[in-house]
């Protein structure tokens, strides 16, 4: 019989062993476990890439930007603001000849820094307002809001705090909270991308006037967004309910309409709004009716850089009323 074959050394070689593959031990732990059914809907959240959707109190805000709510005033007024520094500027702003409200001056300041804004405002009727915002990152924001009146419950405090994820944002607020007797109202909103145009949120609202007085309310919301226009649809609990649609027909025309149904308390009303913001080269025009009769414009004509000359006008045909206003904005 043959010898089986020596090394030189005269010692038989040992046989290679496969090393198994480690295997990973499976999550032992509750916390283990919610750890990674998290990280999975993460990596399936991230593999949808969805946008995120801005604001749940911001929905409707390109339909509120065409529109002349903020805008339209009567009388004369003038504001004037001063760029003191690139981060730093000041504002006069005089109103006067107004049929619903006296003659009246506002100073006001604003600081806008890389991650802090302030501003405040002070009138001749002694209200003073401030406005801070602290950006802690990218999508972590705190916001206060304070406002001191003369006129009995006319003061206002609120807190917010913003944060905006990849494909959501989540919004919690207290208005006038008093931690010693538990009062105040409270907000918290949820917005959620659910595909590439559509998304799909809800509002909770807790009131407590008093210690022995509190209300809840619901609200949700549907926001779809197309190449160049946004539908949206609301309905809050107390029985009231919007639609609205923004459309951007071009760079310079906006158009948006809105339609706000009431039926709580046996109330069966409704209000349709449509308006339009014209963008011209050196003019701004928005016009807005709705079905109560009121036709409203504003007209901004900037003469210079710099400089702009306003005409407001408002006709109520159902209360037989109408507003004219003109003014003036200027920064130097």
């Amino acid at each position: 019989m043959a010898s089986p074959l020596k090394t030189p050394l005269g010692f038989n070689p040992i046989p290679s062993v496969p090393v198994p593959a480690p295997v990973e031990a499976a999550p032992s732990g509750l916390l283990d476990q919610v750890k990674g059914a998290f990280s999975k809907v993460n990596q399936f959240r991230d593999s949808l890439n969805l946008p995120n959707p801005g604001t749940y109190e911001g929905v409707n805000r390109e339909v509120k930007h065409t529109f002349l709510t903020n805008h339209v005033f009567d009388g004369a007024r003038c504001d004037i603001t001063k760029v003191l520094t690139p981060n730093f500027q000041v504002t006069h702003s005089f109103a006067m000849g107004a049929a619903a409200s006296p003659s009246s001056y506002n100073f006001g300041t604003a600081f806008i820094g890389q991650q802090s804004f302030l501003s405040g405002n002070l009138d001749t009727d002694g209200n003073v307002q401030a406005r801070a915002n602290y950006a802690w990152s990218n999508t972590n924001v705190s916001k206060v809001q304070a406002q001191f009146s003369n006129t009995p419950g006319h003061s206002m405090l609120q807190v917010e705090q913003d944060y905006n994820g990849k494909d959501f944002n989540i919004n919690v607020k207290g208005v006038n909270p008093s931690p010693v007797e538990g009062t105040g109202i409270f907000i918290g909103s949820y917005l959620q991308s659910v595909s590439q145009n559509l998304a799909l949120g809800l509002e909770g609202i807790y009131q407590r006037p008093t210690p022995g007085q509190e209300e809840t309310t619901m609200s949700y919301v549907a926001k779809y967004t197309g190449r160049d226009y946004i539908a949206t649809a609301q309905y809050q609990g107390f029985g009231a309910m919007s639609a609205a649609y923004y459309l951007r027909y071009s760079e310079k025309v906006d158009f948006g309409t809105e339609i706000q149904l009431l039926t709580a308390g046996g109330r069966r009303e409704a209000v349709a709004t449509v308006g339009g913001k014209f963008e011209f080269r050196r003019s701004t025009f928005r016009g807005q009716v709705d079905t109560t009769g009121k036709v409203s414009a504003v007209l901004e004509e900037k003469i210079v850089p710099g400089f702009s000359f306003l005409i407001s006008g408002e006709m109520d045909h159902g209360k037989g009323q109408s507003r004219f206003g003109v003014g003036m904005m200027w920064e130097v």
